[in-house]
């Protein structure tokens, strides 16, 4: 009772901006919670559900998430009967933050309803404040919010405890929570209960999928011609002869993968497979596709002929699985290219990764690229890290200034690619992989080979087709397209465009379409409304040469900027011993280090 009358004088203080009231009766994770509710301007003296979905709307979600509702009913029964006489309610929501189901003591349900705390609601911390649901939404932890926790009026007489629940695929599906009005429940049990059951249901997920799987080959090892069987969320089981003869790499697969990797597609929308009223799988009939021989562009489109036939080159290699070496200075445009690639290939529907080389220490970029397992070294985070070429697989890893890759990863790099598989650090399982490689430097790698600065085995592998794309300054045509294009965003149309085309051609850009746009989005500012002459505009351009103009400080929200604060603190206070700082603040090494890229520490 103390702690929560101490409480509620800490949340009047902070409402008014007394930021420094914050201590250690509250956890670091509630406290920027609160910064977090405040910055996306929760109101504090309500707090009751804004988001509620209609009865129809509501039944729609709980048909898509029928299986976790069927899985978690067993657990929540055994619950009651522990819990019996402790006036209490427990709820499931999916991974949205939407309640879908309710239990428990009728009159305590009824306070929740008060609040609009019931079926249909949407308990985030975007719109509701500090709460236990949405912090365990937003951090994948357990966590338990007591009385004036809670950032907002409507949920202080609650005291509440959560956790996630996890797929077979360890994917955030929902979190199950229990919720009392009453203070006499012992919550470090209640926390308990809840972190065993949500991890209960988590498990018995996974162990119903390698039941259904097994069932679904079982009973569909014969099939027609071009047929998929899967399970459910689309993992394949079993496929008809004719496409095992030459697909049978894509089972345990999804498939979306399988569609990635061939030239196949649906015929027709898939037939659901049901057992004991459950839907277990799906049964997909394909057919081969045609390639579309014209080029999807999203980006500029110039006239220059140089342009034309930058753009011919990537039209040609697009369709295939050739990798690709992009060439050109800083800010040509290296990965609107790289993505136009990836949009108008068969890896179009998988994902696009990026990463760029030069930009993360040497040990930072190996965990990024190859992902470790749990473990693998210590403050790794306990679950693991899939790296980007695995978060690639189905689709386009984009290596950005590869020139920058360390020669000792390098050879990590050509063996993922000679062998199409990969092992995680610390990691003993060959995951296998197929992805298309587009690589990007401003430097000549064909220089840094014959310096022994880049590897040549490599460089034979990701140089199969390069583009040169020439700088801004060779193709001027060009510059009055991308400033038609900013004004057309911008919705700006100033009557003295012809004088600022003929200015901006004059130009040298050797900062190219980055500095091109910065130099318009600076000419926007001081000039929309009124019109500049010439040498103003010249001027303009003088300022913004390469080198003469400072980097700007980054503009992080109070909640970052607190957390940025806090990390360098504690580093200079530990001489930068980035394991100590990891372990004080609860979170692995890696995070660490995308947290001081993140605040450029």
């Amino acid at each position: 009772m103390k702690k929560n009358i101490h409480l509620r004088l800490v949340w009047e203080q902070f409402l008014k901006n007394e930021t420094d009231v914050l201590h250690d009766l509250m956890s670091e994770d509630i406290k920027l919670s609160w910064y977090y509710s405040k910055e996306n301007k929760v109101n504090p003296y309500d707090g009751k559900a804004v988001n509620v979905l209609t009865p129809e709307k509501l039944k729609k979600r709980q048909k898509e998430n029928e299986f976790l509702l069927s899985l978690s009913a067993p657990y929540i029964e055994q619950l009651a009967s522990l819990l019996k006489g402790w006036r209490y309610i427990t709820t499931i929501t999916d991974k949205d933050g939407y309640i879908l189901a309710e239990n428990g003591e009728r009159t305590v349900q009824k306070e929740a309803q008060k609040i609009l705390f019931s079926e249909g609601s949407k308990w985030i911390e975007e719109e509701i404040g500090t709460n236990a649901i949405g912090i365990a939404l937003r951090l994948e932890k357990s966590i338990s919010v007591m009385g004036y926790e809670h950032f907002a009026k409507a949920s202080q007489n609650w005291n509440c405890s959560a956790a996630p629940i996890f797929n077979h695929r360890d994917e955030l599906v929902g979190v199950f929570n229990v919720s009392s009005v009453y203070r006499s429940i012992n919550y470090d049990y209640i926390l308990a209960c809840v972190q065993l059951i949500a991890n209960s249901i988590s498990l018995a997920w996974k162990e119903q999928m390698q039941t259904d799987m097994r069932y679904l080959q079982e009973a569909y090892k014969s099939c027609k011609d071009n047929t998929v069987v899967s399970l459910y969320d689309g993992t394949i089981c079993s496929m008809s002869s004719n496409l095992y003869a030459n697909y049978r790499e894509f089972i345990a697969e999804s498939i979306e993968t399988m569609l990635q990797h061939t030239n196949m597609m649906f015929v027709k929308q898939p037939v659901p497979i049901q057992e004991k009223e459950r839907i277990i799988g799906y049964v997909y009939t394909l057919s081969p596709i045609q390639e579309d021989p014209t080029l999807e562009f999203k980006g500029i489109t110039g006239t220059s002929t140089v342009y034309k036939e930058i753009l011919h080159e990537v039209k040609m290699v697009a369709p295939r699985s050739t990798s690709v070496h992009l060439h050109g200075e800083t800010g040509v445009g290296k990965e609107v290219l790289a993505r136009t690639i990836h949009q108008n290939s068969k890896y179009s529907s998988g994902p696009f990764q990026t990463i760029n080389c030069g930009a993360l220490p040497d040990n930072l970029l190996e965990s990024e690229l190859f992902g470790y397992e749990s473990g693998a070294f210590t403050g790794a985070n306990r679950r693991g890290y899939i790296g980007k070429i695995e978060q690639a697989n189905g689709g386009t890893l984009f290596l950005d200034e590869i020139d920058a890759m360390p020669l000792a990863m390098q050879v990590a790099l050509l063996r993922v690619l000679q062998e199409h598989r990969l092992t995680r650090i610390g990691g003993k399982e060959e995951i296998s992989l197929h992805f298309r490689l587009i690589t990007a430097s401003n430097k000549d790698i064909r220089t840094m080979v014959q310096e022994g600065a880049f590897r040549e085995d490599l460089f034979y592998r990701i140089y199969v087709f390069p583009i040169y794309i020439a700088p801004l300054r060779e193709r001027k045509k060009d510059i009055k397209y991308f400033i038609r294009h900013y004004l057309k965003q911008q919705q700006w149309f100033p009557s003295w465009q012809d004088r600022l085309e003929e200015v901006f051609i004059e130009g040298d850009w050797y900062g190219n379409v980055r500095e091109l746009f910065n130099a318009l989005e600076r000419c926007d500012v001081l000039y929309r409304h009124t019109s500049p002459t010439n040498e103003q505009l010249r001027h303009l351009l003088s300022v913004l040469k390469p080198n003469h103009f400072k980097e700007t400080q980054e503009q992080w929200s109070l909640t970052e900027k607190i957390e940025r604060d806090k990390i360098i603190n504690l580093l200079e206070e530990h001489d930068g011993n980035v394991m100590k700082v990891a372990k004080l603040l609860s979170i692995s090494r890696a995070t660490i280090y995308r947290r001081m890229k993140k605040y450029k520490i």
